[in-house]
């Protein structure tokens, strides 16, 4: 791993240098003191910074930017558009995302519109403070109006009652390669899967309890994971069940379940959904090519995408979602085309983009470090994006990760009328969501000061059944408190 050296007048920037230079640069390790295959300075003099990058044996640089000359010190953002002109020039490219490395864009728009902007100054503020593309400003403006249509009626003071339910199942029956996710495989005779489930139905006894009390309901219910389909029918039935009684339903507007390996789902477990109220399932194929599926450590079989998605169509959900990963394996982009036409011709009402993200906690993180291999090109996501919009796919939300191809962005489309609200409500953050289970967090919204509040929780199962008692404990006791106060 090549470290770089970090030597700043001003140390607080080493969060917001390092973040950019990574979008550049993927992999490099940023230190601020020692010995180092490069430096980066950063210097002030009167109205002057001035930005030096070399490497041993490589390029260097030195440039100096202006800036009017001011009693106040520059916000950090200013440096930020400073430091990427250079890296700009540097590097010889520019970014489509400009100096963001957040993963929440379109709230940024949605804030803008609160405090009264005009869409052309939006769109200035992104393009000639942020450095964003026209393209990506134009993008962010788009889903933020389609947004508001799901979350205008969120900043009411009634709305406040409502809240979104989010119920982890983070074990799967094995974990693939690109997974982060702190998944636990189910072991063979699914005893730590039953242990797990029978902690799940207390804490949504112990929560639903408390929340009836402070007289909310649930406006959206996400059911996700890992894979939720590890449970059986009988099980799903008792979660379904438990979560009717504990929790008031009759305001939901969309209710998600996640089914995402397809050799977990059968009739028997879409029946039970189906009956419960479901409207939103998850198919994620990945890939509908074998040979990246399997390069990925991810089960293939002949036609069973094919075949479950017949299944799921024939008990008439109102929406099918599923999802496509851009850079799994040695995929070109011919092959990641292919395997969007094939997923189009199935028929979902949803598709979701993901980019690959190199994450800790991944085995291709494990195995070879945080190696971003180079993007398919800027062409390459413009084909996708009309390809999807040419059949009245609509883009709806987006969220963007670190360590991606072309820093790139993560987009969910959809037909009209089957936009996944959940999604939207989580990116806008204007609306709480309770989390029950191993990693599922909790975001308490404040609606005066505009702020969420976390409540955490284990991520792995063997320790949510190991201090269950403890954990489910304190996450009431903070959802009580909040709601009290």
């Amino acid at each position: 791993m090549k470290v770089l050296r970090f030597d700043l007048d001003r140390p607080e920037l080493e969060y917001y240098f390092h973040e950019l230079y990574q979008a550049f640069d993927p992999g490099v390790k940023n230190i601020l003191s020692g010995a180092a295959a490069g430096v980066l300075s950063q210097k002030s003099l009167k109205n002057q910074v001035i930005l030096t990058l070399e490497w041993e044996n490589g390029k260097a640089l030195t440039r100096a930017y202006q800036f009017n000359n001011s009693d106040e010190p520059l916000e950090n953002s200013i440096y930020k558009g400073f430091l990427y002109d250079f890296l700009c020039e540097y590097f010889d490219k520019q970014l489509e995302w400009g100096t963001l490395t957040g993963i929440k864009p379109v709230k940024m728009v949605q804030k803008y519109v609160r405090l009264g902007w005009s869409p052309s100054q939006i769109r200035n503020r992104f393009r000639d403070y942020y450095r964003v593309s026209s393209d990506r400003a134009d993008l962010l403006m788009r889903i933020a109006k389609k947004q508001a249509e799901f979350i205008s009626g969120e900043l009411d003071c009634g709305a406040q009652h409502l809240i979104s339910l989010y119920v982890g199942i983070p074990l799967c029956p094995s974990k693939c390669d690109y997974c982060s996710f702190v998944s636990t495989i189910v072991d063979k005779k699914g005893e730590n899967l039953q242990q797990y489930f029978d902690h799940l139905l207390i804490e949504i006894q112990k929560t639903g309890e408390i929340l009836k009390t402070c007289d909310l309901r649930i406006d959206t219910l996400y059911i996700g994971g890992g894979t939720p389909t590890v449970l059986s029918a009988s099980q799903l039935d008792a979660l379904m069940s438990a979560l009717e009684e504990y929790f008031d339903l009759s305001h939901l507007r969309e209710y998600t379940l996640e089914a995402g390996r397809p050799e977990t789902i059968n009739r028997e477990k879409l029946e039970v959904a189906k009956a419960h109220g479901v409207e939103r399932i998850c198919l994620n194929p990945q890939s509908m090519n074998p040979q990246t599926l399997l390069s990925v450590g991810r089960p293939w079989e002949a036609g069973l995408i094919e075949k479950q998605v017949t299944l799921i169509k024939s008990f008439g959900f109102k929406t099918l979602n599923m999802d496509l990963i851009v850079g799994l394996g040695n995929e070109t982009p011919d092959d990641f085309l292919r395997s969007l036409e094939t997923v189009i011709t199935l028929g979902p009402e949803n598709i979701t983009i993901h980019n690959l993200s190199i994450k800790k906690g991944s085995k291709i993180k494990d195995q070879n470090g945080i190696v971003v291999k180079e993007g398919y090109g800027e062409d390459f996501y413009q084909a996708v994006k009309n390809r999807l919009c040419s059949e009245d796919f609509e883009p709806y939300y987006l969220y963007r990760l670190k360590y991606t191809r072309d820093n790139s962005e993560n987009i969910g489309y959809a037909k009209p009328g089957h936009e996944g609200i959940y999604n939207i409500l989580m990116m806008a953050e204007c609306q709480s969501t309770i989390g029950i289970g191993a990693g599922a967090t909790g975001n308490l919204y404040d609606p005066v000061t505009d702020n969420i509040a976390k409540v955490f929780t284990v991520k792995d199962v063997k320790t949510y059944n190991e201090r269950f008692e403890e954990i489910v404990e304190k996450k009431v006791k903070a959802y009580q408190f909040f709601y009290d106060e």
